[in-house]
């Protein structure tokens, strides 16, 4: 810390001027009516620094000056915070720090990593020392001082300050050209042995070029396993943009076969460390299948099969191959990986993906898994296509996989969507006999229920009313015992029917077994009576709802709007009901004398969505969904709401939909709007660029591209992805 200016060390300009100093201090403390009988830490700190000037180098105390000193020490442990020699070094280190002499702060650091105690080093101190060192690293010839040096630059990355590393790797590959150095300091890094104490949570982090500096010297020497086994120790993701930069400023002297292979070293090990740890490819996919980015989950699926076919991944362990485990571990693309690829491919409802990714298991020699031919009947199901539906049937019958009891749920539910119900009964006796008489698995049990819910919302579809009681019936007779999913499906089908009497029988029931309804129960009956147009049963439903154990707030009405909107039925070219109640729900909010049901940003933005998700299913079209759009938003500009980011997110996705300059301009408003206020993120520049990749605005997404490049965004994950195909089509 800094000194008073009564007390700094320079201004004591002789020894003699110093002993009379300490002296006077001595005997203040010594007069019993001084008025401070102790003194201040930072006193007693330069006091102990003076007194021992001359017993060793840079203020360090060599021996103790005390009896007390001698008891202090005989009685701590060696790694106390009262430990004299911790304390003396601490004191050397601050002294130092002072007089920015970086000699001593690490003969210093070297004492107290001795002494376990490098918790010592404060978050000020590093950040102090740290510029000091980098430019210290950057010039200092090879040494044993710029070996200890790199040492101390080694526990400051543990600290999350990276700098100094940064300097010491940069000057080994530049200019020693001692390019083992370079993977050593990373090793050393990693094995550091860094407790959780030590690292700084909060803290502005420079660039970090550390692993680019590892990749470049195994790029020179080509010796892939150096970066592979260093990536592995890191989650670190890096964009071309920052890679070519790197090459730019570092490589530029090297031929052009090295630069190239720094660029594919570093894709590859990336790729292998995704692979290796699996986590990493959880979170694309999911982040992809989130804003439906197909291309991503695609393009990844591609990146596995180059990998597979240039033996950087191996299919199975089957084929592992035959290579020293101290030099590689092989990464193997296990039927794990392409479940989980299956998994995005469905939920990004793209037509085919998760064939063509089946195929491509097949024919890299994978078997797939009965999770990987669930996810792909899933993915067939939501297509309603029955010959493909057939096709993969077929395909799990050669492949000699028999259909577990997800599976047989799967294509009975697809059965009944295409009015087989004798062939979905089949299944279902099927599911009943094997499932009778032995002991299952609460998993099992849970899937079993799940059955007859989709049998009985099958039946109930397709208008077989008797049957769905009988089923109901047996249900509440020999298990499995009816949910409140299984109310919900009977209400919602009484309630499309009209039958009022049968919806209070239903709650009437619920009530009697003790099932607790949910937020979709109060949404099928207000749906119900917007259907209707009965303005009383929807007043009765709000006061009611103390009665179903549910608080009537803005909170619950957002999610009954959501609910209408995303499992409401629909056709285009006929009224689309689940759009129209959603529409009187947020007039009845907008309505109420209540202040708790009065609609707020969240409850618009999810009115928006929801329209934006009727237009995307085909239930309303583009026009009329656009005009709602601009209503909605006026609504609620209108009564004093500023959009959010998921707001302003939905408006932009919407405008860049429509192919005229009035919309696109509308768009980059909104985007503006959020660099602004300064609230744009990763999704904020991928809602963008996506739409402009849909639309075909190449000239304005080189734009926002170079934009991007220039802000403190580091691209990864969908967005990344999104960048590399526009830079293709530029």
């Amino acid at each position: 810390p800094p000194w008073p200016a009564e007390l700094d060390p320079e201004a004591l300009e002789t020894d003699e001027k110093q002993q009379q100093w300490v002296e006077e201090q001595e005997m203040r403390q010594k007069e019993p009516n001084s008025p401070s009988p102790t003194l201040s830490s930072a006193k007693q700190t330069l006091l102990d620094l003076v007194k021992n000037k001359t017993t060793g180098e840079g203020g360090r105390e060599t021996t103790p000056t005390s009896s007390s000193a001698s008891t202090t020490s005989s009685t701590s442990s060696p790694y106390t915070e009262t430990n004299p020699a911790v304390l003396n070094e601490v004191r050397a280190l601050h002294y130092s720090i002072a007089r920015k002499e970086l000699r001593e702060i690490v003969l210093a650091f070297k004492q107290l990593r001795f002494l376990h105690a490098l918790g010592k080093f404060q978050d000020v101190d590093v950040t102090t020392v740290s510029q000091m060192l980098s430019e210290w690293l950057s010039r200092a010839p090879i040494s044993q001082e710029r070996t200890d040096a790199e040492e101390m630059a080694v526990f400051f990355s543990t600290r999350r300050v990276s700098g100094p590393l940064n300097e010491a790797m940069k000057y080994h590959l530049m200019a020693s050209n001692r390019l083992e150095r370079i993977f050593g300091l990373w090793d050393m890094y990693h094995n550091w042995g860094t407790k959780p104490r030590y690292l700084v949570g909060k803290r502005t982090l420079e660039k970090d070029d550390r692993l680019l500096y590892v990749c470049a010297a195994a790029a020179i020497r080509n010796e892939f396993t150096w970066i592979y086994h260093a990536m592995g120790t890191s989650i670190s993701v890096f964009d071309d943009w920052r890679l070519r930069e790197f090459v730019y400023r570092t490589l530029v002297s090297h031929e052009p076969a090295v630069r190239q292979r720094f660029m594919d070293f570093m894709h590859d090990a990336m790729l292998a460390r995704d692979v290796d740890l699996y986590f990493p490819l959880v979170a694309r996919v999911n982040e992809a299948s989130e804003l439906g980015d197909h291309d991503s989950i695609k393009s990844l699926c591609t990146a596995l099969l180059d990998g597979i076919e240039r033996k950087l991944l191996f299919p199975s362990p089957a084929i592992e191959p035959k290579v020293p485990k101290s030099t590689w571990t092989p990464s193997i693309v296990d039927e794990g990986v392409w479940s989980l690829l299956m998994y995005g491919a469905v939920r990004c409802r793209k037509e085919g993906l998760a064939e063509w990714i089946m195929g491509e298991m097949k024919r890299i020699g994978i078997r797939p898994s009965i999770g990987t031919w669930n996810y792909l009947l899933m993915g067939v199901n939501k297509m309603g296509d029955r010959q493909k539906m057939k096709r993969v049937l077929d395909e799990m019958k050669e492949a000699g996989q028999a259909p577990d009891l997800r599976s047989q749920i799967i294509v009975m539910k697809f059965m009944f969507d295409q009015r087989l119900l004798r062939e979905a009964g089949a299944i279902f006796r099927s599911i009943k006999e094997s499932n009778a008489h032995r002991p299952r698995t609460d998993e099992e049990n849970k899937l079993l229920l799940t059955a007859h819910n989709v049998v009985l919302n099958g039946l109930l579809r397709n208008r077989d009313l008797k049957a769905a009681a009988e089923v109901f019936e047996k249900m509440q007779q020999t298990g499995p015992a009816p949910d409140v999913v299984t109310f919900n499906t009977l209400l919602n089908r009484y309630a499309h029917k009209g039958e009022r009497k049968l919806i209070s029988e239903t709650l009437r029931l619920m009530a009697k077994l003790g099932i607790q309804p949910d937020v979709y129960t109060f949404t099928i009956l207000f749906v119900n009576a917007c259907y209707e147009g009965d303005e009383e049963m929807k007043s009765k439903l709000v006061s009611q709802m103390g009665a179903l154990d549910l608080k009537a707030n803005k909170t619950l009405f957002s999610a009954a709007i959501r609910s209408i909107f995303t499992n409401g039925e629909g056709e285009l070219g006929k009224p689309d009901t689940a759009l129209m109640s959603g529409l009187q729900l947020l007039s009845g909010m907008e309505r109420s004398g209540d202040k708790d049901l009065k609609p707020n940003a969240i409850t618009y933005t999810t009115v928006l969505q929801g329209i934006r998700y009727r237009i995307e299913i085909g239930t309303t079209t583009f026009a009329a969904g656009h005009q709602l759009i601009e209503e909605v938003y006026s609504r609620m500009i209108d009564r004093g709401f500023r959009p959010n980011r998921v707001t302003l997110h939905v408006l932009i996705q919407h405008h860049l939909q429509s192919h005229t300059e009035q919309s696109l301009q509308k768009a980059m408003g909104m985007f503006e709007e959020l660099c602004k206020e300064g609230v744009d993120n990763q999704k904020s520049w991928y809602v963008l660029l996506k739409g402009l990749e849909k639309r075909g605005s190449l000239s304005v997404a080189a734009e926002m591209i170079e934009r991007l490049r220039r802000s403190s965004i580091t691209p990864k994950g969908a967005l990344l992805g999104v960048i590399e195909r526009l830079s293709r089509m530029m």
